[in-house]
Order: structure tokens, then C-alpha cells, then sequence
């Protein structure tokens, strides 16, 4: 089944169930208990960008990447993909739509913040170029950077040199 990404429009409850079933347990600073309120999350969605992984047949959203441009910066706030769909490639073209959106916005680089127990995370961010550059402890999280740039250009410049 193809990978369908678009951006979010009224995906807020299949957003918010995944961030709490699939970023809060993973995070140091909150609980289900103590974690953000709806509202205070979808005050921290309509900020910057959000695009979802959608089935092409009904629609229904099973991942999504929130990213936020801010001078040459781009933050990936938060990325999620339903545990059953993993695997498939969908949190790779997420990240691809978050990191077009950056560059369109003028960003050279991309940070975002990986929880300590996050393992996996860690790993498939490595596999798309990121890189840690330092741990930040009163949140225990790896903080990784990646410079965007379009692919298409650097292989054009490779190709000239040859």
C-alpha cells in the first residue's frame, strides 16, 4: 500500500492519542498523569507544521511529524507512527516532508531531541543523517543535528567534480 503524506488538517485526535501512547511513555518529564492537556497540545500543534501518514482508503491518520522553522533551525518537535505500521518506510517520508518544509523555510539545519530509553529512535534517526552532538541531562534526551540541503543538488555537484 502506498505511503500517502499530506499536510494535517483536523487529525487532532488520532494525534493525540499517539502522542500519549507512543512519545509521553517514552519521556522523562511527564507521566500520563502529569503530561500536557489536550488544549496545550494542540496549542503546541499550530505551531510551525504538522504532516500525517493517512490511508489512502479512509483516510484515517496512523502517523504523523510536527516540525517548527525558526531562523536557519528547524525543530522536529515530535514524530510518532502507529506500532503496526512501523517498518514500512512511513516515518522516513515524514521526516522528508518536515525536512522539505525546512529548507522551503530557509533552515540549514535540523535539530530534534531523543528520549534516553529511546533506542530505536536513536537508531532510525542515525539511518537519516543525524547525529548526536551532546546530551542534555535535566531532560535526559540526545540532542541530534542533520544539515538539509537538497539531495538532488548535492548529487548534481558530485557529478560536476567527477
Amino acid at each position: 500500500m502506498p505511503i500517502r503524506i499530506r499536510k494535517a488538517r483536523l487529525d487532532d485526535s488520532p494525534i493525540l492519542e499517539l502522542i500519549r501512547k507512543e512519545i509521553i511513555p517514552y519521556s522523562y518529564l511527564y507521566s500520563l498523569h502529569d503530561a500536557p492537556t489536550s488544549e496545550e497540545l494542540r496549542a503546541r500543534l499550530d505551531i510551525g507544521a504538522t504532516h500525517v501518514a493517512a490511508y489512502s482508503v479512509t483516510n484515517d491518520t496512523y502517523a504523523f511529524v510536527h516540525s517548527i522553522a525558526q531562523g536557519e533551525t528547524l525543530y522536529v518537535d515530535l514524530l510518532a507512527v502507529h506500532p503496526t505500521c512501523r517498518k514500512r518506510g512511513t516515518g522516513k517520508r515524514l521526516m522528508e516532508a518536515a525536512e522539505a518544509y525546512g529548507l522551503a523555510q530557509g533552515c540549514t539545519t535540523s535539530l530534534l531531541y531523543v528520549d534516553q530509553s529511546n533506542g530505536a529512535a536513536l537508531r532510525f534517526y542515525e539511518n537519516l543523517g543525524y547525529r548526536a552532538t551532546r546530551f542534555v541531562e535535566p531532560i535526559r534526551c540526545h540532542e541530534m543535528k542533520k544539515p538539509l540541503g537538497s539531495p538532488l543538488l548535492t548529487r548534481r555537484s558530485s557529478n560536476r567534480r567527477r
